[in-house]
């Protein structure tokens, strides 16, 4: 099959013999060609600039300009030197053919001519045209793909460097942004610590303490989760998960406390409902999951204008693993359809938080994040003017635990370097006199002595006079920074080398590497807690000191608490009943509601059941319940032969049998029969079965 349409070629033919041309030209019009003629080169050469054709058809031996000089001529001109030429020749001009072919000639044909040799070395020639210009075409294709791609690649190369160049950025201002912050944080969190252990302190005042030192805290976790999703990026998601063993109310009624204030402030209610089959104790990483619902919250009563935000906990039980399973509802703004796919995209609000002006669009996505490395996944659900549901789960293990320290672990508070030890110098050098206050006064208050410097130089020019066992160095200071004057004062140290501690708000990796390396012995991170102050000294000087001492010894307070329980046995058989009720149900609106029927000879009964409902200490509340019945039924003992009546009617559940056995109840058994009246009127046949049982289980009067 050839590869072009003889139409559509074009062939000059050269011969000065009129009858070849004559020849030539029929056999090439029979096959389909377009041909023109010259009987003369000069008129060949005329005829190739005018008609361009795409072969050439050319005698060889002609007078006045012969085929050679012809072919010569075309072959020096760009524009035709392309054009395939075939000699025409006899055969006793073989000497005259090595001068064609190095002149540029591509074939040649003998006379006297056959047909189908003209036909097919044409058709070789105009094949080897046509590969050539798709091979040409094909060239030239790669060359501008290879150019495309060479240009990509240098764009790419271009964007990397520009990439890097911003990453080094980023890394310096999240950085200096990191130790700005750090920086007053210390001071409050640090003096909130110090104004802690002052004894005159009212009971609200140290509530008040505790709520500015866990905002404080939560602040501080918020500049953790803005490095934490830089390294989030950096790092593929190599976040480590830090599991500890917590109580799950705990975390709870501190998150109820951190917000009460916000949720005074806009007359919202939050209501968090746990339900029975969630574990007490749970392990999961305590601060991801403390920091998804402080996340969750936030937004809901930020977008909240009316109305209460719910917080539902339940647990999903499986073979293999136990999930937790979290809806946070409110009434508040709602999202419309379009822009729920915006949620989780990093530095992106929506319509409603653009609005608002609050917020750096991050929450949500290190939320989603965090759900995932604990082993979840978070949807949310919205309409518009009605309000927003979103629902994560995660991965927990139950675990059996007395310990209510939230994960956290309980440092007693020093109160003195302890006696017969050598007396302890310590240089503090910070150039903010809030961090040097900070120290100087926890340092100075237990027995150490203290200095303090301002810059590296006079840290430098304090110890060589002073001579402290241990430096606390803060790294960004002017003059001379803290690597430079750790490097100077280990360098010309004289006697034995201090311990240098590097105080910095940095909690990048390299950042620490590079302190070490520059001879500091350890460092402490921003903002500083007491108890790893003390902590760090008494590794490196092995210091010891003296702790306040912590005894548990039920107090006045306590044992009014305790009695103020016994109260409840003041209350009617049917109150108790339904309290109860409502307690097994996890049904506040009804318990709260009950609990304002308390008469006021009750004393604090009220208020200590109501301290219970705003704890979800619906155990103790229980308990409580359960001491009041065991005290009145001590003597409530019934025949057997009563209890298998009583068990049969109810497996019939024979209301009107179910009354008469507890008409048959003697007088002593009044407060019992109140209760199992109770009971048959809700038709709660399960407990008046738990009620007769219970007894059964009750010790004999002495």
């Amino acid at each position: 099959m050839l590869l072009f349409k003889p139409e559509d070629c074009l062939i000059l033919v050269v011969d000065d013999v009129r009858q070849n041309l004559q020849v030539i030209g029929e056999i090439l019009e029979v096959a389909g060609y377009e041909t023109t003629f010259a009987p003369s080169g000069q008129q060949a050469l005329a005829r190739v600039k005018s008609a361009h054709p795409d072969l050439i058809l050319l005698d060889l031996m002609m007078p006045e300009m012969s085929g050679l000089e012809v072919c010569e001529i075309l072959k020096k001109d760009p524009k035709f030197s392309e054009i395939p030429i075939i000699f025409l020749t006899a055969s006793n001009e073989v000497d005259n053919l090595l001068q064609a072919f190095k002149k540029g000639a591509n074939d040649y044909i003998t006379k006297p001519f056959r047909s189908e040799e003209i036909l097919v070395r044409i058709e070789a020639q105009l094949t080897n045209q046509k590969l050539k210009k798709k091979l040409e075409e094909k060239n030239q294709e790669l060359e501008t793909e290879i150019g495309v791609r060479r240009r990509t690649e240098e764009a790419l190369q271009q964007a990397i460097e520009l990439a890097n160049a911003a990453n080094r950025a980023k890394s310096s201002f999240l950085a200096n942004m990191s130790h700005e912050l750090r920086t007053p944080l210390n001071a409050i969190l640090g003096f909130t610590q110090l104004l802690t252990h002052s004894s005159n302190l009212t009971l609200e005042q140290k509530n008040n303490l505790g709520i500015i030192y866990r905002s404080g805290e939560h602040l501080l976790n918020l500049i953790n989760e803005i490095l934490d999703l830089s390294k989030l990026e950096n790092y593929n998601d190599n976040v480590p998960i830090n599991s500890t063993e917590f109580i799950l109310k705990d975390m709870l009624v501190e998150l109820e406390e951190m917000f009460r204030l916000k949720l005074r402030e806009k007359g919202l209610k939050l209501d968090i409902i746990v339900e029975n089959r969630v574990p007490i104790a749970i392990e999961s990483d305590r601060l991801k999951l403390r920091q998804i619902l402080i996340n969750l919250l936030s937004n809901a009563i930020k977008f909240t204008p009316s109305g209460g935000i719910k917080l539902r906990v339940n647990a999903i039980l499986d073979p293999e693993k136990t999930f937790l399973s979290f809806e946070i509802t409110d009434t508040g703004k709602g999202i419309s359809s379009e822009e729920l796919s915006k949620l989780f995209q990093p530095f992106v609000q929506t319509e409603t938080g653009i609005a608002a002006a609050e917020g750096t669009g991050l929450g949500l996505v290190i939320c989603r994040k965090y759900v995932r490395l604990l082993g979840g996944e978070i949807t949310v659900s919205s309409e518009p003017n009605v309000g927003t549901t979103f629902n994560f789960q995660i991965a927990v293990k139950p675990v059996e635990s007395t310990d209510h320290s939230g994960g956290q672990t309980w440092s007693p508070r020093v109160l003195a370097i302890a006696p017969n030890q050598p007396p302890y110098r310590i240089l503090v050098a910070d150039d903010q006199a809030t961090n040097r206050e900070l120290l100087t006064t926890m340092l100075s208050s237990v027995g150490f002595e203290v200095r303090e410097a301002t810059n590296g130089q006079e840290a430098v020019e304090i110890y060589n006079s002073f001579a402290p066992h241990l430096i606390w160095m803060d790294l960004r200071m002017p003059i001379l920074d803290g690597c430079e004057a750790t490097q100077k004062i280990k360098t010309n140290c004289q006697g034995s080398l201090p311990i240098i501690i590097a105080v910095t708000a940095s909690v990048f990796e390299e950042d620490k590497a590079a302190i070490l390396s520059a001879g500091c012995d350890d460092f402490l991170i921003k903002p500083i807690q007491e108890s790893t102050v003390f902590e760090k000294i008494s590794k490196h000087l092995g210091v010891s000191y003296v702790y306040e001492e912590m005894t548990y010894i039920l107090s006045e307070k306590l044992r009014s608490i305790e009695n103020q329980w016994n109260n409840l046995g003041k209350l009617s058989t049917s109150l108790i009943c339904d309290l109860e009720y409502a307690t097994l149900a996890l049904d506040d609106e009804r318990l709260n509601r009950l609990v304002s029927e308390i008469p006021s000879e009750c004393g604090e009964l009220e208020q200590i059941i109501r301290d219970c409902l705003e704890n979800f200490d619906y155990h103790t509340i229980l308990e409580a319940i359960k001491s009041v019945k065991s005290e009145r039924f001590a003597h409530s003992h019934l025949s057997s032969e009563w209890i298998v009546q009583m068990t049969q009617a109810i497996y019939k559940a024979d209301a009107s049998e179910i009354q008469q056995l507890i008409a048959q109840l003697p007088p002593q058994n009044r407060t019992l029969a109140e209760q199992l009246e109770y009971y048959l009127a809700h038709l709660d046949y399960q407990n008046i079965l738990r009620a007769i049982a219970e007894l059964e289980e009750a010790p004999p009067p002495n």
